[in-house]
């Protein structure tokens, strides 16, 4: 089997038992790998209503078929399960080395049922699965719960090529804003899935191993990933901007365009000098690192020096200077670099975190909540309070409880709901949807909460990478949210990075595509499973209680116009925007699935 290594792993943590199965060839077809196959099989094994942190649930982690063989940026694993946090599914993009090395140790996918009595690693090592007894790492730190871990696999040689995706405190008490953390770096979205980690006492997972992937064109493949390489160091962003910089040069660029918000989304009129990359230079000294096959290294590490992290951790990328930082009206990057640090050691998720506490602080500006309420001087700008805020909210200690429950919780216990800028309960990324037309239509219909990795729109809407459209108009933008939509799902299936688009053209990722596998795609093949994933994630959800009804913005995107900056006066057009969405989908106007789309994708029988 081209790609693949054929092999499903089912482990039952209340038993202790697992089982190997092999993958079905027919589910492959639809859905390849991934993202889509994790979705297809979650969706099968688990009850859209469940209590995300109830025994019964289930967690579901596949790579795609191009991890692990070299193809230019297939690194990525996912992680799915229904979130605690949106009570939508959920999933959770890991970096680095783990997906190749899970796929290395013989596996394209995991499922975890039951709960274990205790806490427990999850070992895929060297073709041997063991549950290994974890009550000493419970409470510890991520990195420190890694460093202990693999101390007590041997020796350092040993122990080098093993790759954990942990939990921290946060997901051991089951905060709903909780993550996983992967090899330093946090994944990308999944908020709540750390919880649902915790509520089954599962600290992480290890894996490592030294099986060999089968190509079907091995030889065309080096050629075409020689190719390929070519051009992203032909490109300014993915040869010079992002290895230099990460995500960070997007701040500046933001901000010219008005959408790079403050305050909770209360203002766009941000001095940027002491958040960009100029400041970052000055602020930290950067070292980058990239993930498996990935010629871009647009992750960054550097020194820090603290009592919960002594040495290499990851430098703030765009969305942690946005969220941690700009939105809670934090202009140091030091303070920025130290919350994003709590969140990476504590198992935070920085969007869930930044979205909670930029609404704790409007809470507070609106005398809603008091110092005296919650111990602390919750306050835009206030730096030292916020880190006892980011610490407290990990202990579940005293308010930290009550601010764990994440920001729509907050702002709705405190009787001003519309205070919490988010869809589906998943706060907005800080990206101002009424300053980027195109990115605020899709933050309203994501299937996972908004967040800009399933539908990356600004790399036109802002960048220019394929094409040039202006941010503040409406014109073609529900064709492009879908086409982008669509090809995010395919290639989270696939395991591509999304970044590499930045140097690439979708059309260019089918040649390495049919290299691996031996077929004959085309562009249209492919981007024609994304719409059939993103389509079955739409029937989980509805199943879970969601309808078109969910598909809206907060008041203040809609109804209240920027107050100042480029974009000032602007409000988000998503209402006007989506009967033509719903349209291009082959959805009702009330936003469901139509029988004939879902004959048409083949999901009929779903």
């Amino acid at each position: 089997m081209y790609g693949y290594m054929g092999k499903f792993l089912r482990v039952d943590l209340a038993s202790g038992k697992h089982a190997v199965q092999p993958v079905e060839e027919d589910a492959l077809k639809l859905f390849l790998g991934g993202r889509g196959l994790a979705t297809h099989i979650y969706m099968r094994e688990a009850d859209p209503g469940i209590d995300p942190l109830s025994d019964q649930n289930k967690i579901v982690l596949c790579t795609g078929p191009l991890v692990g063989t070299g193809a230019v940026s297939a690194a990525s694993c996912y992680v799915v399960s229904k979130s605690p946090l949106t009570g939508t599914l959920a999933c959770a993009k890991t970096r680095g080395s783990f997906g190749a090395e899970f796929k290395f140790a013989g596996y394209d996918g995991l499922i975890i049922e039951g709960r274990s009595e205790a806490p427990v690693v999850l070992s895929l090592m060297d073709g041997k699965v063991r549950l290994k007894p974890a009550p000493h790492l419970w409470g510890r730190t991520t990195s420190e719960s890694i460093r202990v871990f693999k101390e007590e696999i041997g020796d350092e040689w040993g122990a080098r090529e093993t790759r954990m995706a942990v939990i921290g405190p946060a997901g051991e008490h089951q905060l709903p804003i909780a993550t996983l953390v992967n090899e330093g770096f946090l994944t990308v979205g999944g908020a709540g899935l750390g919880a649902v980690f915790g509520a089954k006492n599962l600290k992480g997972i290890a894996v490592k191993g030294q099986n060999s992937i089968l190509l079907a064109d091995g030889a065309k493949l080096v050629q075409v990933v020689t190719a390929m390489i070519n051009k992203l160091n032909g490109s300014l962003i993915t040869s010079e901007i992002m290895p230099q910089w990460g995500t960070a040069f997007l701040v500046r660029m933001c901000n010219q365009k008005g959408m790079f918000p403050r305050n909770n989304f209360q203002s766009t009129a941000t001095d940027v000098k002491t958040l960009g990359t100029d400041a970052i230079s000055e602020a930290f000294s950067l070292k980058s690192r990239g993930c498996f096959s990935c010629p871009i290294a647009c992750l960054k590490k550097t020194d820090m020096d603290h009592p919960l992290c002594k040495g290499e951790g990851a430098a703030p990328g765009f969305m942690a200077i946005s969220s941690l930082g700009a939105n809670c009206g934090i202009n140091d990057l030091k303070t920025i670099s130290r919350a994003y640090m709590l969140c990476t050691e504590m198992g935070l998720d920085p969007l869930a975190a930044g979205g909670l506490f930029a609404t704790a602080m409007e809470l507070a500006e609106k005398r809603r909540i008091s110092a005296d309420d919650v111990k602390l001087e919750l306050k835009f700008g206030e730096a030292e309070e916020f880190l006892k805020g980011l610490e407290l909210v990990s202990t579940k200690k005293g308010y930290g409880r009550r601010l764990g429950m994440g920001g729509h919780g907050l702002a709705e216990e405190h009787g001003l709901p519309d205070s919490f800028m988010g869809v589906k309960k998943g706060p907005v990324p800080c990206f101002d949807p009424r300053a980027i037309q195109g990115l605020g239509l899709h933050f309203a219909t994501s299937n996972h909460g908004p967040h800009q990795i399933y539908g990356y729109t600004f790399m036109d809407e802002l960048l220019d990478v394929r094409q040039s459209m202006d941010p503040f108009e409406t014109e073609s933008k529900p064709e492009l949210v879908k086409e982008y939509q669509d090809m995010a799902a395919v290639m989270d299936s696939l395991g591509f990075c999304n970044w590499v688009l930045l140097g690439l053209k979708f059309s260019n990722l089918v040649p390495m595509t049919n290299a691996v596998l031996g077929t004959s795609h085309k562009a249209g093949d492919l981007m024609e499973i994304g719409e059939r994933v993103w389509n079955l994630e739409r029937l989980f959800n509805k199943r879970a209680g969601f309808s078109g009804v969910d598909d809206r913005l907060p008041k203040r995107f809609t109804e209240e116009p920027i107050p100042d900056g480029p974009a000032k006066g602007l409000v988000s057009q998503v209402p006007e925007m989506l009967p033509r969405y719903y349209e291009l989908r082959g959805w009702s106007g009330d936003g469901d699935i139509l029988p004939e789309t879902l004959e048409r994708l083949g999901l009929s029988g779903v």
